[in-house]
């Protein structure tokens, strides 16, 4: 109820402030209500602008990008693999935020200043959000002990600077593709962000079902959410809808109703859902074709996940071996 709640309220502020590409606030509000432990709230709405600024100074790459490309590009692939490595020392929300203001800022600031700042904005408030109804919603009802379970995953004997490598060979080829269509590539940056820190978790054997199905079923959840949204056109039918399709996954996600899936699978679903969600809005609003554009941008999610299924193929069978670690999951 929490997640989905939060998941509700953060639809509202951000579609009703109608800042650029409301569907990125719903996101990071999202990836910080999944989190369990909510920062005080004093020091989560202080992180969220400190974000608003950082993502910001993301602008600041697109001179760069302009006059210099080679050596940006190169400066985009360390800081990529620095703050993957970042997030595999546990600091796995903070590696999001910070990769997604390294990639798709400056790619909004090729189009307009005032679109990478407005999402930046979107982003920060997205924080924001997830971060007060977190902690208000787990003061009025506090969770049931958290259940750890301990199993085995077989990762290789140097797993962070490989999975490292993987998020820079799954990241950079979509990023380089979104400097010649920032437009239609932005929210396929996103998705390879979302995919890059998935695999973190996963050993190559489940790597190519997690990617790919989760894309696939991120795709049948947007449809139903915009059959649903075609029935009653409105901010509140679209509020409700998110509402009880997070509630959906969100129960999958913490294993109320048992699951063979992964809960970064259902997770990465419903992020996959909102990037598809999102656009199709915004081209009904502009007279376009959505279900022509939303099975173009489908289809490219879904090439994407393939890659990224050979990428860390490809990098198993370059450096073979593996030893099992323990790998710890946690509920509430």
């Amino acid at each position: 109820m929490r997640i989905s709640c939060g998941s509700a309220i953060a639809a509202l502020v951000c579609y009703s402030l109608a800042l650029p590409m409301p569907h990125l606030g719903c996101i990071m509000a999202w990836i910080v209500l999944c989190q369990g432990n909510p920062l005080p709230v004093g020091k989560g709405i202080a992180v969220g602008m400190l974000l608003m600024i950082t993502l910001t100074g993301g602008v600041l790459m697109v001179p760069f990008l302009t006059h210099f490309p080679a050596p940006t590009l190169l400066m985009t692939a360390l800081l990529l693999y620095l703050l993957m490595l970042m997030g595999l020392a546990g600091k796995s929300t903070q590696a999001v935020l910070l990769m997604a203001a390294v990639t798709i800022i400056p790619v909004a600031g090729l189009i307009e200043q005032s679109l990478a700042t407005g999402i930046a904005q979107m982003m920060g408030l997205g924080i924001i959000i997830g971060t007060i109804v977190n902690y208000l919603a787990l003061v009025l009802l506090p969770p049931s002990p958290t259940r750890i379970v301990t199993e085995k995953v077989p990762l290789l004997p140097d797993a962070p600077h490989q999975l490292a490598l993987r998020a820079i060979l799954i990241v950079i080829p979509v990023w380089l593709l979104a400097l010649s269509n920032p437009a239609f590539y932005i929210p396929a940056v996103m998705k390879t962000v979302m995919l890059a820190q998935q695999n973190a978790s996963l050993a190559a054997k489940q790597v190519g079902r997690e990617l790919v199905l989760s894309t696939l079923m991120g795709a049948f959840l947007a449809i139903i959410l915009w059959s649903g949204l075609s029935l009653w056109p409105s901010l509140l039918m679209l509020i409700l809808l998110l509402a009880l399709i997070s509630l959906y996954v969100a129960r999958r996600m913490v294993r109320l109703v048992p699951d063979r899936f992964t809960p970064s699978f259902w997770s990465n679903a419903w992020v996959t859902a909102l990037i598809l969600l999102g656009p199709a809005i915004e081209d009904s609003s502009a007279g376009k074709d959505v279900w022509l554009a939303s099975a173009m941008r489908c289809a490219l999610y879904v090439a994407v996940a393939l890659y990224g299924w050979a990428c860390i193929v490809l990098i198993e069978i370059w450096r073979p071996g593996g030893q099992p670690v323990q790998k710890t999951i946690r509920g509430d």
